[in-house]
């Protein structure tokens, strides 16, 4: 009961120093349960079938990142106990001084730790079931659904998820405090508070040279992935992602070895006011900072692009579903097989679900969509694989593409024998194909060479698909394309009769089919509009999930290492006093010290994320029609309102804790 006393009165001393910490603990667990439970708020949600199952994909894939989520705020967990745990040094020597044994303080930080971990997990989980109760009405927005009924959700599966993994969390936290505690000597726990890092100032030309290495490199990175596009996903992505990680690194370490030096040649700025004391402050740590401080960044980046390029892809995947959708199911074959034949021979009769059906097929060309778009053209549309591959473009007969252009309402077209024409539907290569077709670009096709019609390019979707990816079909005249070989197929159909009916008949016989066959494929409009909406509302969510998670873990570590420096230096503050220095300038320097620490960081992390915004884009577009800037501006305000939060708190948490131990 004694250790429990104590215990308890070193948490509400703790609690009052550190709330920062406390709250981030329980922002964790609050924002883990919110996102673990977004499959049980289906129960307010009028879906179908297909809509439950996109439910539990959301709901599977947010489990698996869950992990991960476990993972780094186990790392904050880990890395923020163990700077609490410095800053208690000698308390904790005063126990030892009274004789108590180290396993019986080791019992006082385990007492701590459950109650630490009981705490967050009550009142975050308590946060959690309120907070998920408002994310229903964002979530039936994702989904496109309506809320039947608004009723009172708890997730029990998301509770057990929570308990477990923040429990195995603290478990590793009282190893490692058993770890520092077994490792301490009595005159070390004394004289913690009075040690600063060891200040190793490292040769000026070094530092240098290692500077512009970094800055080399975090260019050369930059060039390669905005050169290279992201169309193919390789070695030369690993080495460029590379490049900027070490080059990252190497500029925090350089930056942080001659920047004291730099500073100290410019005697003007140096002796002003307190920055002397406000450098070597600074230097003091560098040792231990700059691994953190690139790790910081890097998270900081990670967590800018996620928000602003997931919230976008999820736009961007619905934005083109009216044309996606057109009919109500697409069969399908990669092998140029004859489908209708083909679904005979497995007694499939597809009049027995529609009366207006159109199949056709597709051939392979021998003209390259590089070679056709041209250098520069190619250049624009480089995100794209058909394009930096080179993919032979594929062509269709003038009477199997009029059947399309009936089916969809629209006139025919006519074609003399040495003319094509073009159809595609994705933005990136239309004004390739058009400035082709004006140059009059001359083609061969079954070595026959044929000149642009008179029809300009034309917008046409028909099957229903993930997303757009016609970058670009020839209409030829029918006679040639007899020797051509075959490539994709397509019969797509609009439903007879009552269609919820026919396609749930359809679906099944189908589902049948496709069994027995690996070379034939279907999809339906239902299936591909609750597809697109699940793998949509399942990037936002994730998005959310791991950019909330990245920045509350970058601002609570810089928050909890500046607040437990503060304590540490609590001294030295006294002493700038009794040598006259007045609380306005003690404060400015304080407030110049942590936005140092805060601002460093954040600022390698925008210019990386300038290149990474860039990419989100060009990644959203292969998705669909979409602008990522609305989301650039909405991750900007989570940013100013967490990161600014947390560095607004402990500026103001420092200075408090300066001021009351005068």
């Amino acid at each position: 009961m004694t250790y429990f006393k104590l215990a308890f009165k070193n948490l509400k001393k703790s609690f009052k120093e550190y709330t920062i910490y406390f709250l981030t603990l329980l922002f964790g667990v609050c924002i883990f349960y919110t996102f673990n439970s977004i499959e049980a708020q289906k129960v307010m949600m009028d879906i179908s079938d297909y809509q439950a199952e996109a439910f539990t994909m959301v709901g599977k894939v947010l489990s698996v990142a869950s992990v991960f989520i476990a993972a780094v705020l186990g790392f904050l967990i880990v890395y923020a106990n163990n700077y609490l745990i410095k800053r208690r040094k000698k308390e904790l020597g005063v126990y030892m001084v009274l004789g108590m044994e180290k396993g019986s303080i080791g019992r006082i930080l385990f007492l701590e730790t459950v109650l630490i971990g009981l705490v967050s997990l009550v009142v975050g989980t308590v946060l959690g079931v309120f907070l998920s109760q408002g994310l229903s009405i964002f979530t039936a927005k994702l989904f496109q659904v309506n809320l039947t009924k608004f009723q009172f959700v708890f997730s029990a599966d998301a509770l057990r998820k929570t308990i477990l993994y923040f429990t195995i969390i603290y478990f590793i936290v009282l190893i490692f405090n058993s770890l520092t505690l077994r490792k301490v000597k009595l005159i070390d726990l004394f004289l913690a508070a009075k040690k600063n890092e060891k200040l190793k100032t490292k040769n000026i030309m070094v530092s240098v040279i290692v500077f512009i290495i970094s800055i080399i490199m975090i260019g050369l990175a930059y060039h390669r992935i905005l050169k290279d596009g992201i169309a193919v996903l390789d070695g030369n992505i690993k080495a460029t992602l590379a490049l900027g990680v070490i080059g990252t690194f190497l500029f925090f370490f350089s930056l942080s070895g001659f920047l004291l030096r730099v500073v100290q040649s410019n005697k003007r700025i140096y002796l002003k006011n307190l920055n002397m004391f406000v450098l070597r402050q600074i230097n003091s740590k560098i040792n231990t900072t700059f691994i953190s401080m690139s790790i910081i960044c890097l998270m900081l980046f990670v967590a800018i692009c996620t928000l602003s390029g997931g919230l976008g892809i999820n736009k961007s995947i619905n934005s083109d579903m009216g044309d996606l959708t057109k009919v109500d199911a697409t069969i399908y074959s990669y092998y140029g097989l004859d489908i209708g034949t083909v679904l005979k021979e497995q007694g499939v009769n597809i009049e027995d679900f529609t009366d207006d059906y159109v199949d056709y097929q597709l051939y392979n060309s021998t003209i390259g969509l590089k070679d056709y778009l041209g250098k520069e053209e190619s250049e624009k549309a480089k995100n794209l694989y058909p394009v930096s591959s080179n993919r032979p473009m594929m062509v269709i007969g003038v009477s199997d593409f009029n059947k399309i252009l009936t089916m969809l309402g629209k006139g025919k077209i006519e074609l003399n024998n040495n003319e094509y024409a073009i159809y595609s539907d994705i933005p990136d290569t239309k004004e390739g194909l058009k400035k082709s077709l004006k140059a009059k670009k001359e083609i061969t096709i079954d070595n026959k060479k044929l000149v642009p019609s008179n029809i300009a390019l034309m917008d046409v979707t028909i099957n229903n698909e993930v997303v757009k990816n016609n970058t670009g079909i020839f209409v030829v005249s029918d006679s040639l394309v007899g020797n051509l070989e075959k490539g994709n197929e397509f019969l797509v159909l609009n439903y007879k009769g009552k269609k919820e009916e026919t396609e749930k008949k359809f679906a099944e016989t189908m589902d049948n089919t496709i069994d027995n066959l690996s070379e034939i494929y279907a999809i339906t409009k239902e299936k591909l509009l609750v597809s697109n909406i699940g793998a949509g509302a399942m990037v936002s969510f994730l998005a959310i999930y791991i950019g909330v998670i990245f920045l509350l873990t970058t601002a609570a570590i810089l928050a909890i290492q500046q607040l437990s420096e503060s304590a540490e230096n609590i001294s030295k503050y006294n002493l700038l006093r009794k040598i006259g220095v007045d609380n306005n300038m003690i404060n400015k320097s304080l407030l110049a010290q942590i936005a140092i620490y805060f601002m460093v960081p954040l600022s390698l992390a925008i210019i990386h994320s300038i290149v990474g915004l860039k990419v989100s884009s060009d990644i959203v577009n292969v998705f669909g029609s979409g602008n990522i800037m609305i989301h650039i501006i909405i991750s900007i305000v989570i940013l100013v309102i967490v990161y600014g939060g947390y560095f607004l708190a402990t500026y103001l948490g420092a200075k408090k804790m300066i001021k009351e131990n005068r």
